[in-house]
């Protein structure tokens, strides 16, 4: 047995100690910098309004880092809807949502777990659950981990964030419940500081049937984001959704009460009065959509930003009614970035937790009079490419663009004057019956704001009404050449700028002109400006 020299010893040992001193080192500051990522992902999680942080900790080591974090839903924000959801979920928003980031740090952060790969860190989340809810869980998901969130911070700062939902089976023979869950992935390639990040998502299907109920299901849901800053702070890139096939079925009659005014309210944040809210219900239905789509694409020349966006799909429909293909092409163009970014921020910045919605509403007012500016000085448009719905009754399409030209900042307090900035054309087409259709459901919500009234109005009344007054207003507009009506479809053409409004080529006089001649009062006059 050859002994090596004691010199050569004490090498040995000096250079294993000095390349631990040295991973000690390296692992330490790349301690720093994971917290300083996971921090940054922090203040992004904290700055949401549907959650509110209870209690935050970062506990750094030497190899290994623990970070928790306690959140609890918003009730202020949540509070004016709580009552739309069903009784059982209302608890749930008293519950805290509790997990720990788990962070391995140095230069090959998963070596513990024989993974060779670089970086700063990696970081394996765990929730927090209590064992009823594991329980429950584990009827599904079996022993697999219902989900799984791995965080490898690079060495640029930036990282690839995985999350994995597995699949299940499920079924209950006695109630006649099937699930059928194909398992949720979410990869996100982040830069640093998230200025620059690459999204995929991709849930192959799911499918919910209940024996007495009905069925739910979906497939080929796929989300791709491509997104990066612009110089003007705006994000560029693409983004879009694909669908394969959605479906629903219902056996039962399903009550439904909507609220229109507080649907917007929690969409928009912004109040926009009352609303008839229409009720009554659902009757047994069968609902399937094909091959639906959106894509959205913004893009940056000079100062000026431009955004497109696509929808379609194939067939929508519903019971014994096909609907589709549907294509809408839609854009936003010239329009001045870094106002666009303000303007954002402004409105972001506006508090509206318990704020009156008529004090909330002079607050948007007023941010945008302050804001909107130099967007509209910068003759920004609003083009509709295409809009083309093929209906059981015919088909519906619209082509049109708007634009402002020539806008000063006292146009905002003159009406007229703003009014005259403008320019607008459009070329529309649109079933007679599906008109007809809008106009008697419409007819029915006036009538019918609450279905259980005892006293229930007549509702063939209610149609033959809609459609008489609706005939006379026709019979009036096409007798004046203002819409034409052929083969069932009726279509018009609008062209609108400072020399005034035409209708199918027709002179329609606006409030603020001088005609020479008194309209017609069945003509489709312009409203008068609101003051």
């Amino acid at each position: 047995m050859l002994v090596l020299p004691k010199r050569r010893l004490i090498i040995a040992g000096a250079t294993l100690g000095g390349l631990f001193v040295l991973y000690a080192a390296s692992s330490y500051l790349a301690g720093v910098k994971a917290e300083d990522t996971l921090q940054e992902q922090h203040r992004m999680l904290a700055s949401l309004p549907l959650f509110k942080v209870k209690s935050h900790s970062y506990e750094r080591g030497w190899f290994s880092s623990t970070e928790t974090t306690e959140l609890v839903f918003n009730r202020h924000l949540s509070g004016p809807y709580e009552n739309m959801l069903p009784d059982n979920m209302k608890p749930l928003l008293n519950a805290t949502i509790k997990f720990t980031n788990h962070v391995q740090h140095g230069p090959l952060p998963g070596l513990s777990g024989f993974h060779f790969r670089p970086g700063w860190a990696l970081v394996k989340t765990e929730f927090a659950m209590s064992d009823s809810t594991r329980k429950t869980l584990k009827t599904f998901f079996g022993d697999k981990e219902p989900i799984t969130i791995t965080n490898h911070i690079g060495f640029s700062g930036g990282g690839l964030l995985d999350v994995n939902v597995p699949a299940f089976d499920y079924e209950e023979a006695l109630s006649g419940v099937k699930m059928k869950w194909k398992g949720f992935d979410l990869k996100v390639d982040y830069a640093n500081g998230y200025k620059e990040y690459k999204t995929e998502a991709l849930s192959p299907g799911f499918l919910l049937e209940a024996a007495s109920k009905g069925t739910v299901s979906f497939e080929g849901v796929r989300y791709l984001s491509d997104m990066r800053p612009g110089n003007t702070d705006i994000k560029l890139g693409t983004s879009e959704l694909t669908i394969g096939n959605v479906q629903l079925s219902s056996r039962e009659s399903v009550p439904y009460s909507i609220k229109l005014n507080e649907l917007i309210y929690l969409m928009t944040r912004v109040r926009v009065g009352e609303f008839v809210n229409p009720s009554g219900e659902f009757k047994p239905s069968s609902v399937a959509l094909k091959n639906f789509s959106y894509q959205i694409v913004t893009s940056e020349q000079d100062d000026f930003i431009n955004s497109r966006g696509k929808v379609n799909f194939a067939e929508l429909s519903f019971n014994a009614n096909r609907y589709g293909p549907l294509r809408l092409d839609v854009a936003v163009n010239h329009l001045h970035g870094r106002t666009l970014a303000q303007l954002d921020k402004a409105i972001g910045q506006i508090p509206f937790e318990g704020v009156d919605p008529a004090v909330l509403r002079r607050q948007y007012v007023d941010t945008l009079k302050r804001n909107i500016g130099p967007l509209l000085e910068n003759s920004p448009k609003v083009l509709i490419n295409e809009f083309y719905l093929k209906m059981p009754t015919g088909e519906a399409t619209l082509q049109a663009s708007a634009g402002i030209h020539g806008f000063t900042s006292a146009d905002l307090n003159d009406f007229t004057q703003l009014a005259k900035r403008f320019t607008v054309e459009a070329k529309a087409s649109l079933p007679r019956q599906t008109l007809e259709n809008l106009v008697q459901t419409q007819f029915r919500n006036l009538f019918t704001v609450d279905h259980t009234a005892e006293d229930q109005p007549n509702m063939q009344e209610v149609d033959d009404l809609a459609k008489s007054l609706l005939d006379s207003q026709l019979a009036q507009w096409k007798a004046q050449d203002y819409i034409v009506e052929e083969n069932g479809q009726i279509s018009t053409e609008l062209n609108y700028s400072a020399q005034g409004l035409t209708i199918h080529k027709k002179k329609v006089a606006l409030p603020w002109e001088e005609s020479e001649e008194p309209t017609d009062a069945s003509a489709p006059a312009a409203s008068p400006a609101k003051k």
